[in-house]
């Protein structure tokens, strides 16, 4: 970006491009606005007038490259006129924040409106997910007789402070709005109109939500009027908000008019007019395009998504037109599943982001272009966009008619009066290209200018780009100041295409040359237009693949292989939701495991040792793929630190080995121990101990020289798990935390004494199972009944609800955190103990019982189970006992307590005690036609995971106050963050191994469907261990199992609450298809 014109008082700067567009604003290390705006985007912070017809409303904006500019040593000056009205804004700076004096005046009845986009945290952690810092800022309005002022504090610490900014104005404030999404609206995508500004009110509302803006309404002047707006910022406010500051016009001192100096006008080459949106299409259309339709999405009548036979998704722009969380596709190439670490793979969205976060190998490193920061495409230069210019007028491709996408490509339909334009990005196999085409149904010639936000590094602006222009093909360098130079110095990115000329910002205009880090793409007028970019990781590029068409047959053929060949059979449209649902789920499954990183949580790139032990790991499990999981195993085991014998709470699994998180949570070191005892219990192959690996040296971050043998490794974690027992005890210290990364202890006394009844139970079951098949099995039996034995004193000795939490003060009597007796935190029951003890088969049939009896009353909803009976106590976001549960503004995510990935272990535990219902839990979060089954379900994107069900509650005290309206099922339910999840790994092993009941041994097959009556007759196809398996399940008083017509011996697994697993030795099968039918029990639960 080029230099920036700065303003500084104290420590407080603004920084602006040179005509007077607003870049960024801090006070020291915390970034106040959002985004670190270029001057070709619309922007996030701006005044508007509003001229107030009879019946009609009209906002111009007051800030914009219009006004003349003029600058000073304090401030800056916008003059000029806009419909109507003239005006005169000056902004003014102080040490702890700005004004914005606003003087109109024009023959008409106007009010103003001000937006202001917040930051509020230091830059990186802005920058990394403005949706994620959006949900942390509180909002707190006061309203006198002067109107309503809004103070915002951030509540997660930044460097150990809480900055905060209140906003408000000298005259009267008569309207406010806190988030972005109640002014611009879902429709913006398809308008780009401001919502809000056509109404005659802002809504008054707090919406704490991920788009932070705080918007302020004026009362109405008449012909000319005038106000000042500020924002005062307090560097520290540890305690929650509540007074306003009063006596803030005093700060601002008077200005001469001498003082400012005139800048130059921008000049624009080409005009940008409104973006091309395509029309609405009909039924007839989509009948011509798509005659086979799977899983049909309607409402009114009007078709809004389906699927096609290929398993392709298809949208139309009337669901766009309703969602906050738009449509968007993680496309990935071939994966090597023994070598993850080369992926390519790029983000496309629905609104017209054609080719964004293109990425080779590391999702924050290795990375060609921009990603996406708004979710309205409010900020429309990220990634690749695509104009249509046609008499020096330039429109942006913005939501098309239908939008369609696979795994490895997408395609906009855009149908125009007269002709259907389509854009389309694919993925080769394995060329690690990224192909963009454009091409005219009706052979019209269009001009197009293709621009592309360079990165080469993690964040634009952030890096140099250096690249070199031979023969009209652009290459893409590491630049001295790249992370990529030192750890892949050979990757490189190479473009070319159909084009005429590459330039840059100067295509618009030339005051813009260096702003934005665009470069810009010439086509000449034609029917049809290609652009390629290619990675390489080795001197040499690979061998193109030209046929686009080849590439999606190999990707989605590679599906099936990688699934296993899994496909179910059915009357009912169940097996075809779920037959939809694995193909993409094992998609979503590699991007977590080669691409690590999501739609919203657009940054990633490390395995986090719990997740990658989940996820991806039981993936594989449950299909089988030995060398994988063996790989796995050694990648885990070798990033463990030698001297304390613990994980990074993640870690990158590529070149980029120093960059990791060394505190985990307590729960994280027991993880690399289960998928031990899953793998030796599915291969048996104890070789694997013996394998040499080494270590992580703690303070370099490096691989130790030294290398020990897996079973070493082993023998260290366990030792570091006795070394954090309790005093007496064998129950672990809860350390950092356990899975619900929100219940972090809020203080140290907290971290020293409190237990994680669920971390005591995953470790019974990582202990239990490792005492079968590891030869040195008597020690961890004898592990695993300390720890049952301690259990079942401290945890249920004196009661039938297990505790969230055992807090074991030495010399105290033990304390039950979350529990019906704490009358400290007020919860009284926690989901992931009564699932995992029950998983762990670490309690009795009658407390299984009453586990389930206590999930079913207090904590089962319509969309799902919660992670607990009662939300934690939110008071502003001061934290008392837990970090993240009491900090988090926005009642989503973990927070709103539907967390999916903890709902799939209900069903796993439900499977365990042979509950039919879990079918229907399954059911109840996928995300295909997900209102069928759960009807105060929003609209969402079908074919993707959605990790958490959020009650639309506007924030943390109305969720407090109503909270009994989620189990009622009367406030809707949101889907939350996509894809990003070890959650698409573990839904599949529970449908595939658990539900199913599909598993294997080193030397048999285990068959345990827990199946609903009406699945009597399923078919199931599926290819593990080199057996190919067609499998019909049937309805029957007792259980049994024939091969090929013959009936076999029964003989079952344990299983200590129900009739076990029908056992199938392999010797009894051939390598041909084999022909099983599984008689399954009507009554086989606990």
């Amino acid at each position: 970006m080029t230099k920036l014109i700065e303003i500084n008082q104290a420590n407080f700067t603004a920084a602006f491009h040179k005509q007077g567009q607003l870049a960024w604003m801090k006070l020291n290390d915390i970034m106040l606005n959002q985004v670190i705006q270029n001057p070709l985007e619309n922007r996030l912070s701006q005044i508007y007038v509003r001229e107030h017809q009879k019946n009609n409303i009209v906002a111009y904006p007051l800030l914009s490259e219009e006004a003349e500019v003029t600058f000073s040593e304090t401030g800056v000056s916008y003059r000029g006129e806009v419909g109507p009205f003239s005006f005169n804004v000056k902004m003014q700076f102080h040490p702890q924040g700005w004004f914005y004096d606003v003087q109109v005046d024009g023959k008409a009845e106007f009010d103003l409106i001000y937006l202001q986009d917040l930051g509020l945290a230091e830059q990186a952690a802005v920058r990394t997910n403005e949706a994620y810092m959006s949900q942390y800022i509180d909002y707190h309005v006061t309203e006198d007789e002067t109107g309503f002022t809004i103070q915002a504090r951030q509540n997660q610490p930044q460097n150990n402070q809480f900055p905060a900014i209140q906003m408000g104005a000298s005259t009267k404030i008569i309207g406010y709005a806190t988030d972005g999404f109640d002014i611009y609206g879902t429709n913006y995508k398809l308008t780009n109109q401001l919502a809000a500004l056509t109404e005659a009110d802002l809504p008054n509302r707090v919406y704490q939500y991920e788009f932070a803006q705080i918007t302020l309404q004026t009362e109405k002047f008449q012909s000319n009027g005038a106000t000042t707006f500020y924002g005062y910022v307090t560097e520290n406010q540890p305690v929650a908000s509540g007074a306003k500051h009063e006596n803030i016009m005093k700060l601002k001192a008077p200005q001469a008019e001498t003082d400012y100096r005139t800048v130059n006008k921008i000049t624009r080459q080409k005009k940008i007019e409104k973006p091309i949106t395509g029309e609405p299409v009909s039924e007839d259309w989509l009948q011509a395009k798509f005659p086979d339709r799977i899983q049909e999405e309607k409402q009114d009548d009007a078709i809004l998504s389906f699927f096609t036979p290929n398993y392709a998704h298809v949208v139309t722009r009337e669901k766009e037109a309703q969602l906050e969380r738009p449509h968007g596709s993680i496309l990935l190439d071939k994966v090597n599943l023994l070598n993850p670490e080369t992926t390519l793979s790029a983000t496309t969205y629905m609104y017209g982001a054609f080719l964004s976060q293109l990425v080779a190998g590391n999702t924050n490193m290795n990375k060609w272009n921009s990603h996406a920061r708004n979710p309205l495409n409010v900020l429309q230069t990220s990634g690749v966009r695509i104009y249509l210019e046609q008499d020096s007028k330039l429109r942006l491709l913005g939501v098309p008619s239908v939008w369609e996408t696979g795994t490895n490509y997408s395609t906009w339909y855009y149908q125009l009066a007269d002709d259907l334009i389509t854009v389309q990005t694919t993925l080769t196999t394995a060329s690690k290209e990224a192909c963009v085409t454009v091409k005219s149904e009706q052979g019209r010639a269009y001009k197009l200018i293709l621009t592309n936000q360079v990165t080469m590094g993690t964040n634009e602006y952030d890096t140099t780009v250096k690249k070199a222009i031979e023969n009209n093909v652009v290459t893409y360098y590491p630049a001295e100041d790249s992370p990529i130079l030192a750890t892949y110095p050979a990757l490189r990115f190479r473009v070319d295409g159909s084009y005429e000329t590459v330039t840059d910002e100067s295509y618009f205009a030339e005051e813009f040359v260096g702003t934005a880090g665009l470069d810009v793409f010439v086509f000449e007028a034609a029917n049809h237009a290609t652009f390629h970019v290619q990675a390489k990781f080795t001197e040499e590029f690979a061998e193109i693949q030209p046929d686009l068409e080849v590439a999606i047959k190999e990707i989605r053929a590679n599906y099936d292989e990688l699934t296993a060949q899994f496909h179910l059979n059915h009357p009912s449209m169940a097996a075809e939701k779920l037959n939809l649902t694995v193909y993409w789920y094992a998609h979503q499954m590699l991007v977590h495991y080669a691409s690590p990183h999501g739609l919203e949580q657009y940054s990633g790139a490390a395995w986090g040792t719990r997740d990658v032990s989940q996820g991806p790991f039981e993936f594989f499990l449950a299909t089988g793929n030995k060398a994988v999981l063996r790989k796995l195993i050694l990648t885990i085991y070798s990033h463990q630190y030698r001297d304390t014998g613990d994980w990074p709470q993640w870690f990158m699994f590529d070149k980029y080995t120093t960059i990791q998180q060394e505190e985990s949570h307590g729960d994280v070191i027991v993880w690399p121990l289960k998928i031990i005892g899953d793998y030796l219990e599915m291969t048996g192959d104890t070789g694997i101990l013996e394998e040499e690996i080494p270590f992580v040296d703690r303070t370099s971050k490096n691989f130790t020289n030294e290398t020990s043998t897996l079973m070493e490794h082993i023998e260290l974690t366990v030792k570091t798990i006795e070394s954090r027992f309790m005093k007496g005890t064998a129950l672990s210290n809860y350390g950092d935390g356990d899975w619900d990364d929100t219940l972090q202890p809020a203080n140290a006394q907290l971290k020293k004494n409190m237990v994680s009844s669920w971390t005591v139970a995953l470790t019974y079951q990582a202990f239990k199972r490792l005492a079968e098949y590891l030869p040195t099995g008597d020690k961890f039996a004898t592990l695993a009944t300390r720890v049952q034995t301690d259990f079942e004193q401290y945890m249920i000795g004196k009661t039938d609800v297990i505790p969230g939490f055992l807090y074991l003060e030495e010399g105290k009597a033990p304390v039950w955190m979350i529990h019906p007796e704490d009358k400290d935190t007020n919860i009284k029951y926690r989901l992931i103990p009564l699932t995992r003890s029950v998983i762990a088969e670490l309690v009795s049939k009658e407390q299984a019982q009453r586990n389930f009896d206590i999930i079913d009353t207090h904590l089962l909803h319509p969309d799902g189970v919660r992670l607990m009976s009662e939300p934690a106590h939110y008071a502003g976001g001061v934290s008392t006992h837990f970090k993240r549960a009491e900090q988090a503004a926005n009642f989503g995510r973990e927070v709103g307590l539907q967390y999916v990935h903890a709902h799939i272990r209900y069903i796993e535990s439900l499977a365990k005690i042979g509950d039919t219902n879990a079918w229907h839990m399954l059911e109840v979060i996928n995300p295909i036609n997900i209102k069928e089954v759960v009807p105060n379900a929003t609209l969402r994107q079908s074919n993707t995971y959605f990790s958490s069900s959020d009650a639309a509650f506007l924030d943390r005290y109305q969720a407090q106050n109503e909270f009994s309206r989620v189990k009622e099922g009367s406030i809707p339910v949101k889907g939350g963050w996509r894809i990003y999840s070890s959650g698409p790994g573990i839904y599949l092993h529970q449908l595939i191994s658990s539900v199913l009941g599909i598993r294997q041994t080193e030397d048999a097959f285990m068959f345990d469907p827990i199946l609903p009556a009406e699945l009597d007759g399923l078919e199931c196809h599926i290819e593990i261990d080199n057996y190919p398996l067609d499998i019909t399940f049937e309805l029957s008083d007792d259980a049994g199992i024939l091969v090929d017509g013959e009936k076999q011996p029964l003989e079952n697994e344990a299983n200590p609450y129900r009739t076990g697993a029908i056992i199938l030795p392999k010797k009894n099968l051939t390598s041909k298809c084999s022909q099983i039918t599984i008689k399954f029990q009507k009554n086989n639960r606990l």
